[in-house]
């Protein structure tokens, strides 16, 4: 080839890739970014389809009245002494139960929980009392943890009909244990001295009477196994004068004996009534919202005490925003020598006396204390049967971890914090396979704690989660509050939380608890057939999600978009995926290079394909365009060489 030849070869080639190169670098630029690092954190941008992602400020309802609870209501009257020495409690409690249900009571149910910790503590019921006549009951149950009264034998006052009550009085005497419990009586002389008492589910209470009949579940020695109707407290524990008292209630008085003091408190509407006693009590208290907090701790732990108080501050105020506002005027939260981290009663939780040694921070010490001020709503506010529906509640005080840490830390804190549940809960799964949530404490004493632990706990609380993301958050919030409004002080199950959402989102949530609650199982989803292209002033990607799993969920799929610009778009689909396959159409005005399927993982799934790479779809317009450049290159290529050929013969 002549020199001429091939200069003339050359400049046509560079005059037709000057035109046509414009066009192909949408197709080549993606490639220069395969070997970025994405930080796809929420709230990077807020582009949603539906808004589920923003933090919600909810409006703060005042439901402090109406209270919720039945009138009239069971009223309980209790006066009790402690005698140290021989770590007893004696005593007497005056019952006026009222027959709220339908049917005619020829009986009452009590449970006696105490007894569950035989041989080393247990509860001796010595006399059952209705207008100075002793009336027949049996101690019954498993582990002796049921008390059956009869109404109608002997000197019983006859059946009960429905709206009527009856009072009985039921002395009794409690053998302590010397146990790390909640209740149990310790002694610890190291690394400093520390006697106390946690007297929690102590005393007779009367056994629910639902739709099913009488609850007579036995106490359960995994997790809790409580359930109660709401009542009126009148307490008075006579102590060693040098003892201090935390309990549920307002304390009334204090009256001095010989050697002794007498602790008076009264309460409104609560499911049960707790106290803890100790010489060694050192506290401070914060009053916050109208509700008086105090921290009881040893004192050695002085720092641990004041770190529970600031996070008792953020959770009321948190909590009480969110779900409806705290109802008693007084929040006891004591350490205690415990074998877990903490536990939950009205109006006064226990932490364990291990979690205050590192209280800085996000600690163990303050995320316990999130959860179980969180109990403080459920099972306490709204009552549940934590025997027959644990997850209820537990799944919901988890989930109260996550609220108090996006709150007081920030979102970037929380997704951190979810993850290390998804992370347990998937662990879990990979060794044991998945399990129902909402299923009751005599399945979960088959399991173990691990199984109970993670499922429980942990993928409760991420369901809840899951629905705050499926329904939008101010529907979420909206639906809690409306629940505490219609439902404060009393019982509800799983099925009426269901129905209260459902008020509120105006349709069906079948869909969720089917698959969620009452269901099990891995959801698989991959992103399918993917590809962009310009339309007006910006550009239409197309993709497919799909379901992989033979039995199919419903759910609303979040996604990312990464544009040329360097923005992360975050946004959900309008159309929820309900069959195998979804097709899904996002306009953005930057031209798309990578879409990300749930990168925070915020749905509760396993991803076969969650990343692809966009390519650009060709279009009419576009091949329009490429092939009349190619036509016009080669027509003024040809005259450029023509042109050049007569003036070198011309030359």
């Amino acid at each position: 080839m002549r020199l001429r030849d091939a200069f003339e070869l050359i400049l046509v080639y560079a005059i037709v890739a000057s035109l046509i190169f414009p066009a192909m670098v949408p197709i080549i630029t993606p490639a220069t970014f395969l070997g970025k690092s994405y930080d796809l954190q929420l709230g990077v941008k807020q582009t949603p389809l539906i808004n589920r992602n923003d933090e919600v400020q909810a409006t703060t309802l005042d439901y402090r009245a109406p209270m919720g609870a039945p009138s009239p209501i069971t009223n309980y009257s209790i006066s009790a002494l402690l005698i140290d020495s021989s770590h007893v409690v004696t005593g007497i409690s005056t019952i006026t139960y009222v027959n709220h249900a339908e049917d005619i009571l020829t009986e009452l149910y009590f449970h006696l929980y105490p007894n569950a910790f035989r041989p080393n503590g247990w509860i001796d019921v010595t006399d059952v009392i209705h207008d100075s006549n002793s009336l027949n009951y049996i101690i019954m149950g498993s582990n002796l943890t049921i008390m059956k009264v009869d109404l109608v034998g002997g000197a019983g006052p006859g059946a009960l009909s429905p709206g009527a009550n009856v009072t009985l009085s039921i002395v009794w005497e409690i053998t302590v244990p010397n146990q790390f419990d909640r209740f149990g009586w310790t002694n610890r002389t190291e690394p400093y001295n520390f006697v106390a008492y946690n007297m929690g589910n102590w005393h007779p209470v009367v056994a629910v009477y639902d739709e099913r009949g009488w609850d007579t579940n036995t106490y359960s020695y995994m997790g809790e196994s409580f359930y109660s109707d709401v009542a009126i407290y009148d307490v008075s524990i006579t102590v060693p004068d040098d003892f201090i008292i935390a309990a549920t209630g307002q304390l009334l008085t204090i009256t001095s004996g010989i050697s002794t003091r007498t602790w008076n408190f009264t309460t409104g509407p609560v499911n049960d009534f707790t106290w803890c006693a100790s010489p060694h009590y050192e506290s401070e208290s914060v009053v916050t919202n109208g509700v008086n907090v105090t921290s009881y701790h040893a004192p050695q732990h002085a720092e641990g005490g004041l770190r529970v108080l600031e996070v008792a501050e953020e959770c009321l105020e948190i909590f009480g925003r969110l779900f409806g506002l705290y109802p008693w005027n007084n929040l006891a939260i004591v350490e205690v020598d415990f074998w877990s981290g903490g536990m939950e009663y009205p109006q006064l939780v226990m932490i364990g006396r291990s979690l205050y040694d590192n209280p800085s921070g996000l600690s163990y010490l303050a995320s316990v204390t999130a959860h179980e001020i969180g109990h403080e709503w459920i099972p306490f506010i709204l009552g549940t049967d934590s025997f027959t529906e644990p997850w209820l509640d537990e799944g919901f005080a988890s989930y109260c971890e996550y609220v108090w840490v996006e709150h007081v830390y920030g979102l970037t804190a929380r997704a951190d914090y979810r993850l290390g549940d998804l992370e347990r809960y998937w662990e879990y799964v990979s060794v044991e396979g998945d399990k129902i949530v909402n299923q009751s404490m005599a399945y979960w004493q088959t399991t173990d704690w691990f199984s109970y632990g993670r499922i429980v706990y942990a993928k409760s609380a991420l369901v809840y989660d899951l629905l705050r993301h499926q329904i939008g958050n101010e529907t979420f919030y909206q639906a809690w509050q409306y629940i505490y409004s219609q439902a404060k002080h009393q019982n509800i199950r799983t099925r009426t939380l269901q129905q209260f959402f459902e008020n509120i989102v105006g349709e069906s949530l079948d869909w969720f608890f089917d698959s969620w609650v009452y269901g099990s199982g891995v959801v698989t989803l991959s992103l399918g057939a993917a590809s962009t292209q310009p339309s007006g002033t910006g550009w239409t990607t197309t993709f497919q999600i799909h379901q992989l799993q033979s039995s199919l969920v419903t759910l609303y799929i979040p996604i990312s978009i990464e544009t040329v610009s360097g923005d992360f778009i975050e946004l959900w689909s309008n159309q929820p995926l309900e069959a195998s396959t979804l097709t899904v159409e996002v306009e953005t005005a930057d031209m798309p290079l990578r879409l990300f399927l749930d990168p925070s993982r915020l749905l509760l799934c396993q991803y076969e394909t969650d990343t692809i790479l966009l390519t650009i779809s060709p279009t009419f317009p576009i091949l329009f365009l490429i092939v009349s450049g190619v036509g016009i290159v080669v027509v003024a290529s040809i005259i450029l060489i023509i042109f050049w050929r007569r003036r070198s013969q011309a030359v």
